[in-house]
């Protein structure tokens, strides 16, 4: 199934990409809509609010920096932030230079921030004051870039800020750390812009992979400004005042779709991203009764805690407009419960769901102003094609599941070489086209709509974050009284999804609750924040199918009932 026609926005000002970087899209981009409105704001931090102009001063003067201190080309950068301005600016500094900007999640411990570095061979990082302490055995041997929130603070606030920041912060004296606010007065020689090839790879985004074990993907600045431009195109149905509106950035800057959307899309349509480095549905509430927002991209989860907090109904709901949601099911209920809110706040916006995965830049399908049936995750987006077929990779007929296969200009380039097979989940057709084989189950209906069936994979999805149980079972069976491991989803008390682990032991007698603990001890300083285990089972052996293979599906937690 092919995407429908999206008609082109009357003032064109992103166009379909062509070999450009990231950064000189934006800058095309901002170029003409600065000359029709002038200047206008790239992102909002504690209310301090900084022009696209400051953004582009700053991420020339980060750029001489990098340049005066040998980075080149081809060379690899981890950005270890939360969402911030640092963000945005290292990451077009970085695709100004021709670097690639590895993305990378602020709350993986720093045993697996190293494994990280190493496998992306990254010679420099950047982080946040308050994380370098924590991470000192990791900062000592790479070259640092320490930001500071306070760094994008002024006028009463900035005072406050910085001593919070002092309080709250353990830099270490090292001779590899370099503090951004010093870059930031210092004077360098301003580096040229390098150009490389549009589809080169440019940026990477860890946590990926179709087949259960996690991957670093490999995207193009191609791939990053065709988002863009997919969202510009889905976006002519709305409301868009420009200079006046504002994207409010719940997604991490770690995740495809907050980079590529909430941020890169943003900045260069003239939405305004108020930056939220943590979601808290009652700040998000806040901003939206005092800003302008008519954009939020985001998980179901987030737009359910929105929506319970008791500050949801305010005056500012009535403006938002586009509010797309991915990373785990809709229901109707809570589509009809939504809308019922936004609807007595005066608002007429609902949310729209789409399906994606970081592999096609978080985006494959979905529902929009124009084209909207509800349980579906929407049609495929302009330039991308969407595919169900059978074990045997036979296109199956309208209305028959199978397992969903996407290609198209967002695609990614391939998982990077860490080892193991390059091209796993990636299938070529009788003519040579690559397809991504998502491992998702669903059918396409006679008007190209897709519905989504389940899981054919073994990947567990936690508040729109993808959890590979392999890196989990991986990582376990290190431990020499571990006999076997499998990682699974399960449901905790409060019948919210999450990780749970069974395993046997090489010796029973072991004291199990004492084992319990260890096992928890262990996965909370190797694994990122959703991947550690709520649940843990021993048991004497753990089940196997006919051809023995551990037999997940028995261990894998029912679905609670739904009593609502």
């Amino acid at each position: 199934m092919k995407a429908p026609y999206y008609p082109m926005p009357e003032k064109r000002y992103l166009e379909k990409p062509g070999d450009q970087s990231c950064y000189e899209y934006l800058l095309e981009c901002y170029a003409k809509v600065s000359k029709d409105i002038g200047d206008y704001t790239a992102f909002v931090n504690l209310d301090c609010e900084i022009k696209v102009s400051k953004m582009i001063e700053d991420v020339e003067k980060l750029a001489a920096f990098l340049h005066a201190n040998g980075f080149k080309k081809g060379d690899v950068i981890t950005v270890f932030l939360p969402t911030s301005a640092h963000a945005f600016i290292a990451f077009y500094a970085l695709n100004k230079l021709g670097i690639i900007c590895n993305m990378a999640h602020p709350l993986l411990p720093p045993d697996a921030l190293q494994e990280i570095l190493d496998i992306t061979k990254s010679k420099a990082i950047f982080i946040l004051d308050r994380a370098a302490g924590a991470y000192a055995k990791v900062l000592k041997n790479i070259f640092t870039i320490v930001c500071s929130t306070s760094d994008y603070t002024f006028g009463p606030i900035k005072p406050y800020v910085v001593a919070d920041d002092a309080k709250n912060s353990n830099i270490p004296d090292f001779d590899t750390i370099h503090l951004f606010r010093d870059i930031m007065e210092a004077n360098y020689e301003k580096a040229e812009t390098v150009r490389h090839l549009g589809k080169q790879t440019m940026i990477y985004l860890g946590g990926g992979g179709t087949t259960g074990r996690s991957k670093i993907i490999q995207h193009s600045s191609y791939a990053f400004n065709y988002l863009a431009y997919l969202c510009y195109l889905l976006d002519n149905d709305c409301v868009h005042p420009y200079g006046k509106s504002y994207n409010l950035c719940v997604l991490p800057c770690f995740h495809a779709f907050g980079l590529g959307s909430s941020m890169h899309y943003a900045v260069c349509n003239a939405y305004s991203c108020i930056l939220m480095p943590k979601f808290d549905p009652v700040k998000a509430n806040d901003y939206i009764s005092r800003y302008n927002v008519q954009e939020i991209l985001g998980v179901p989860n987030m737009f359910k805690k929105m929506m319970e907090a008791d500050n949801f109904d305010n005056p500012g709901v009535k403006n938002l407009d586009y509010i797309s949601c991915g990373g785990d099911i809709v229901t109707k209920e809570f589509r009809d419960e939504f809308t019922a809110r936004v609807k007595k706040n005066g608002g007429n916006a609902h949310l729209l769901s789409g399906y994606g995965l970081t592999e096609t830049c978080a985006i494959a399908t979905t529902n929009s102003l124009s084209y909207d049936k509800i349980g579906s995750v929407g049609v495929p987006v302009d330039g991308v094609e969407v595919i169900v077929v059978d074990e045997n990779k036979k296109e199956v007929p309208a209305g028959t599941i199978g397992e969903i296969l996407v290609r198209g200009e967002v695609m990614m380039n391939g998982y990077l070489d860490d080892g193991y097979v390059k091209d796993d989940g990636i299938w070529k057709d009788e003519n040579g086209v690559g397809w991504v084989c998502t491992g998702d189950a669903g059918y396409l209906d006679e008007e190209g709509y897709l519905f989504l069936s389940g899981r054919i994979k073994k990947i567990i999805i936690i508040s729109g974050y993808n959890v590979y149980p392999a890196t989990i079972e991986q990582k376990i069976l290190k431990l020499d009284y571990i006999n076997e491991a499998c990682a699974v989803q399960g449901y905790d008390e409060n019948g919210k999804i999450c990780v749970k682990l069974c395993v046997s032991l090489k010796d029973n007698t072991l004291d199990h609750e004492k084992v319990k603990k260890e096992l928890l001890d262990f996965c909370e300083k190797n694994l990122d924040h959703f991947s550690v285990p709520r649940k843990i089972e021993i048991l004497d052996a753990l089940p196997r199918t006919k051809m023995d293979k551990i037999d997940f599906m028995s261990l894998t937690d029912k679905a609670p009932l739904v009593t609502k």
